[in-house]
C-alpha cells in the first residue's frame, strides 16, 4: 500500500561512517594514499582533501550564513562546470596537507556538521537540494544529500585502495532513500492524468518498493509496494545507486532493469538524477 515518502533520517549513519573514513585515512601509508581513484585525475588523499572542503564548505554557507562573491549560477549544465573548477582549485591548493592531518581535521569537521544539523529542525526549510526541486529543502534532505556525498567518495577511496566498500544495508538503504527524492523532478514535464502511477522496485538486502504517481499539484514519491501500477521499473540495489549518483549511464542501467507496462512512463526514471554530475 502506498504511503507519502518519509524522511530518511542518517544522522547516526553520518556519524558511523565518519568514523569508517578517520579509522581508514589514519591506516595509510603515503604511497597508499597516492593511489589513484576512479575520479579522474584525484588520489585517494585528494578525495579526502575534497571532502574536507565539502564540510567546510557546508559549515560556511548554513551555519555561517556566509555567501562569498561569485556563487553558483542557476543553470544546471554551468552549475555543474563551475563547482567542478571551484573543487578542483581546492583540491590543487591543499594538497601540502598530510593525510594523518586530513584524517583529523575530517573528524573535527565531521563533528562539526552532526552539531550543526542536531541544532535544526529537520523538517524546517534549509538550502536547495538542485537535484530534487529549486525551492528550500527540508534539512533532513540536506543532511541526506551530505551523507550520500560522503559516502559515495568514501566507495570511491575504498575502490581506489582494493579494500571492503560500505556495503551493509544500514549504509545502502538510506542511500537508496534519498536518491529516489530525485525521481520526481525527472516526471515534471510528463504530462498524464491524475493517478498515474509508475512503480519503482528495487531489489537486494537494502531494497526498497518506491512508486511516483501523478497528483493534483504534479508528481509527488510514495512508498510501499503497489499492484496497481501503469509501468513498473525493477532494478537491482547497486545498479539503482550507482545510476543515480552518477556512477554509472543511463544506458548502462536500462540494460540491468525489467520494465514492466508502459515504457513511455518508464523511460523518465532513466533520466533521473540524485547528485549534480554530467550526465552521458
Amino acid at each position: 500500500m502506498l504511503r507519502p515518502a518519509t524522511r530518511v533520517d542518517v544522522r547516526q549513519v553520518m556519524e558511523q561512517e565518519r568514523a569508517e573514513l578517520v579509522r581508514l585515512l589514519g591506516s595509510l601509508s603515503d604511497e597508499e594514499a597516492s593511489e589513484p581513484t576512479v575520479c579522474e585525475g584525484w588520489t585517494v588523499r585528494d578525495l579526502a582533501v575534497h571532502l574536507l572542503g565539502d564540510d567546510l564548505s557546508f559549515l560556511s554557507r548554513n551555519r555561517d550564513a556566509h555567501r562569498p562573491q561569485g556563487d553558483l549560477p542557476p543553470e544546471w549544465d554551468t552549475k555543474v562546470e563551475a563547482l567542478e573548477a571551484m573543487n578542483n582549485r581546492w583540491v590543487e591548493a591543499a594538497r601540502f596537507l598530510s593525510t594523518p592531518l586530513l584524517a583529523e581535521l575530517l573528524e573535527t569537521s565531521g563533528r562539526m556538521v552532526a552539531q550543526f544539523l542536531e541544532s535544526v529542525d529537520p523538517s524546517s526549510p534549509g538550502e536547495p537540494v538542485s537535484w530534487a526541486g529549486s525551492d528550500p529543502a527540508p534539512w533532513w534532505l540536506v543532511g541526506a544529500r551530505e551523507f550520500t556525498e560522503r559516502w559515495v567518495h568514501h566507495q570511491q577511496i575504498r575502490d581506489g585502495l582494493n579494500k571492503p566498500g560500505l556495503n551493509g544495508p544500514s549504509f545502502v538503504a538510506p542511500i537508496l532513500a534519498t536518491a529516489m527524492h530525485g525521481v520526481p523532478r525527472a516526471y515534471e514535464r510528463v504530462d498524464a492524468p491524475e493517478d498515474t502511477t509508475v512503480a519503482i522496485d528495487v531489489t537486494g538486502r537494502a531494497g526498497f518498493s518506491w512508486a511516483v504517481r501523478r497528483d493534483e499539484g504534479g508528481w509527488k514519491l510514495y512508498e510501499g509496494l503497489t499492484r496497481e501500477a501503469d509501468a513498473r521499473v525493477s532494478i537491482d540495489q547497486d545498479t539503482a545507486w550507482r545510476f543515480l549518483m552518477g556512477m554509472s549511464t543511463a544506458n548502462a542501467a536500462r540494460r540491468k532493469a525489467t520494465v514492466e507496462g508502459d515504457n513511455k512512463l518508464a523511460k523518465p526514471f532513466f533520466s533521473a538524477v540524485s547528485a549534480i554530475v554530467r550526465r552521458t
